[in-house]
């Protein structure tokens, strides 16, 4: 079997035992064999963020179940919310025993402020405990930044390898988004920490992935980063779940929002937060509709109009409120939503946190066949809608900028869906996430980048 191998894989196979035979480990057979095989890794991976939550469902279990696929066994700690597990709790525990996950999820606490968080943490180390005294585990694959520390305890106590997957710059997006304030008496040390912990999980990790190239050119540069592979996995989407809609499903859905059928519409999915920039994209959306004087801004979230003018006015925006509609949705419910749209929004704060950005909502935009709107601080955005050609990359969010980018509209919604989808497909798919992971479980010593 090793002699057809790919040589990267046979490496990554020896590795594995010679993490075995140091480490120890469950069997041969829990070592890393190529994608696909029936030979699998143990791994451990940890999440602050629940299965059962909005991020869970569209960024953890997709990429878990198709670890598992590929013949991965894995024990999943993560931190569900009361609603949240109530609500899907018992879906999620199906899906992890029908792809043979062993699932150990623990209650996110919300109260007391800061306290919650800590006792979250202490939670997560008595967890990962419990998990390692269970079973022995090739390597611990830490989701985001408080994770990792414990998978950094963990390496230390027994040298099981630590894949720290940060995502974002937590502690620099915190600070940008105004909830950890310079200057403040709890959250600017709290940020300093943060930072502290950083240096230590860039020194210490085996291996490293970011969302973005933008954000490896960054770390690299960082004190504390000490050599580690960095590879490039950005938020992959279910091209399965997301696709264009039908005409008919199209019409239906915009007959039950109130949007006339041909109205073009601009859509934002996701949070009002601060990063996320509603003032300029009011300012973007008013531009468009002084040239399309029918034009919808429609909003899927978890908020509704009046939360809109409020954050809307606290940006020193007045909302056009009869061209705005909102609506919220399941998961499921989300892909004819976007589907009923004819351009998406993506704007981030032009900030170091933006960097290492890569937009869910802009993967399953664009595998609905919606081209998008994206400032060219996020991330790789600008790199990835030219090599899809999915749509505009704003070099900043100057009225110069905003002008150019209305003035696109007319040439983005010429678009054909499919056609966009299928060249979007290659890049932000789920099995392209899949694929480059296992090709990190089998060769932890070498940068894979998924594109």
């Amino acid at each position: 079997m090793l002699a057809s191998a790919p040589i990267v894989s046979r490496i990554g196979w020896l590795r594995s035992a010679f993490r075995w035979f140091r480490f120890g480990g469950t069997a041969p057979m829990a070592m890393a064999l190529p994608y696909g095989s029936r030979w699998s890794m143990n791994i451990l991976y940890i999440s602050y963020n629940g299965l059962t939550d909005f991020i869970g469902q569209a960024q953890v279990l997709p990429y878990l179940v198709e670890s598992a696929r590929a013949g991965m066994r894995i024990t999943v700690i993560s931190f569900e919310s009361d609603d949240r597990r109530a609500k899907l709790g018992d879906a999620v525990a199906a899906t992890m025993a029908r792809h043979g996950m062993t699932w150990m999820p623990q209650r996110f606490r919300t109260r007391p402020p800061l306290l919650a968080k800590a006792l979250d943490h202490r939670t997560m180390h008595a967890a990962a405990r419990d998990a390692m005294r269970s079973g022995r585990f090739d390597m611990v694959h830490c989701r985001s930044y408080p994770a990792a520390m414990v998978g950094l305890e963990l390496k230390r106590r027994t040298g099981v390898p630590l894949l720290f997957d940060m995502r974002g710059f937590w502690p620099d997006s915190r600070r940008d988004g105004g909830r950890w304030p310079a200057g403040h008496l709890i959250y600017g040390p709290l940020f300093q920490r943060w930072k502290r912990n950083e240096a230590r999980l860039l020194e210490a990790s085996d291996h490293i992935v970011s969302l973005t190239k933008a954000a490896r050119r960054e770390l690299t540069t960082w004190q504390g980063y000490d050599g580690a592979p960095v590879s490039i996995i950005p938020c992959c989407n279910d091209f399965e779940l997301f696709r264009p809609s039908p005409a008919d499903q199209r019409r239906e859905v915009r007959e039950r929002l109130n949007i006339p059928a041909g109205a073009p519409v601009l859509l934002y999915l996701g949070s009002l937060g601060s990063i996320y920039m509603l003032g300029d994209k009011l300012r973007l959306f008013e531009r468009i509709r002084q040239r399309h004087g029918d034009a919808i801004l429609l909003f899927v979230g978890r908020y509704g109009i009046d939360d809109i003018v409020k954050e809307a006015r606290r940006c020193g925006v007045e909302p056009p409120v009869e061209a705005i509609r909102a609506t919220q949705a399941e998961r499921t419910g989300v892909p004819p939503l976007i589907a009923a749209a004819d351009a998406g929004l993506c704007f981030y704060v032009p900030a170091i946190s933006s960097l290492a950005v890569s937009p869910t909502k802009m993967g399953e935009y664009l595998a609905c066949g919606v081209p998008t709107y994206a400032n060219a601080i996020v991330g790789d955005t600008q790199e990835i809608l030219a090599e899809v050609a999915g749509g505009h990359s704003l070099p900043d969010l100057s009225d110069d900028s905003l002008d150019a980018a209305a003035n696109a509209f007319e040439r983005l919604i010429a678009r054909d869906p499919m056609a966009l989808r299928a060249r979007a497909r290659p890049i932000l798919d789920l099995p392209v996430a899949a694929r480059t992971y296992q090709q990190i479980y089998d060769d932890p010593g070498t940068a894979h980048d998924a594109f």
